[in-house]
């Protein structure tokens, strides 16, 4: 099944109510730069952070010779950034980064790398209205020879009971949101926990890798994933987003992880996807440990 990833889409719209989408795919489109800066405000743990540099990277992979190596290596992607926007050029409301890929045709798979909505903006429907143009952008990235898949979208999530007690507090008072309350937000959408090891490859020479996530999947209709298919996606996200092009061979985080996965696709083995009950269980018990209140 022939795919191809499609350009020309950038643009900003209208979406009613004085809110404008705003989504593009170029390292030097100056949309970039107000993206980047609402971005820097909304996280703080920096081993999560990719700087303005690496955004560039990520965005610049998205044509030329850097598109054409690894699209031959892992199929057809688009990296993408959609920005809302109070007016055209008002202040930023809520803002989303992700790629998508279209692999051999058979599928869509979307790592949803970054997504936030300000502050002062939430409970306006912002997120869902994020949330969803990530589902359409994502299909109306390529040109199908039929009806485009529904996608499924993996998310990085906190995970409240590895994370260290300084990191925990300093992140849910910088967001305004405690970690739990983070993981139920996804969980009302119908989020589920892919159950396997999760590490993030390090984003950058300057960072390392971090341990404190846990991977989920949006658009999963059963109770397992393929190991086949999520050694697929997580091969062609650590090759292409993560390490901005290199070769997740040579980085033992990511190596690690493609090897466990590739044995499990070699067996047929299928990958448990469970709900957030034990992690809030588990959190629970740790936040009473640490004199949280549960």
């Amino acid at each position: 099944m022939t795919v191809t990833a499609l350009s020309g889409r950038d643009r900003s719209e209208d979406l009613g109510n004085g809110v404008f989408a705003h989504v593009f795919t170029g390292k030097d489109d100056p949309r970039l730069l107000r993206f980047f800066a609402a971005y820097d405000a909304a996280f703080i743990l920096e081993d999560e952070k990719e700087d303005l540099d690496g955004f560039k990277a990520c965005l610049a992979l998205n044509d030329g010779a850097g598109y054409d190596r690894l699209s031959a290596l892992y199929g057809p992607y688009r990296e993408i950034v959609i920005l809302l926007t109070e007016g055209v050029a008002g202040r930023v409301l809520g803002a989303a980064n992700f790629i998508a890929f279209a692999g051999d045709g058979s599928g869509l798979t979307v790592s949803l790398s970054y997504i936030f909505v300000d502050a002062a903006e939430r409970r306006q429907g912002h997120f869902s209205r994020l949330v969803e143009a990530v589902r359409d952008e994502a299909k109306a990235a390529f040109r199908w020879p039929g009806a485009a898949p529904d996608p499924l979208i993996f998310i990085e999530m906190n995970d409240p009971v590895k994370m260290a007690a300084e990191d925990y507090a300093l992140d849910s008072a910088h967001a305004g949101l405690d970690q739990v309350d983070r993981l139920r937000i996804w969980e009302r959408r119908g989020a589920r926990i892919v159950a396997m090891p999760y590490r993030q490859p390090p984003l950058s020479a300057q960072q390392s890798s971090n341990a404190d996530l846990l991977l989920g999947v949006l658009g999963a209709s059963g109770d397992t994933l393929e190991a086949c298919l999520l050694h697929a996606h997580m091969r062609r996200f650590f090759g292409v987003t993560v390490l901005k092009g290199g070769d997740p061979v040579h980085v033992p985080v990511a190596a690690a992880q493609l090897d466990r996965l590739d044995a499990a696709c070699q067996a047929g083995e299928r990958i448990a996807l469970s709900g957030f009950e034990h992690i809030f269980a588990e959190a629970a018990r740790v936040r009473l440990d640490r004199g949280m209140p549960a």
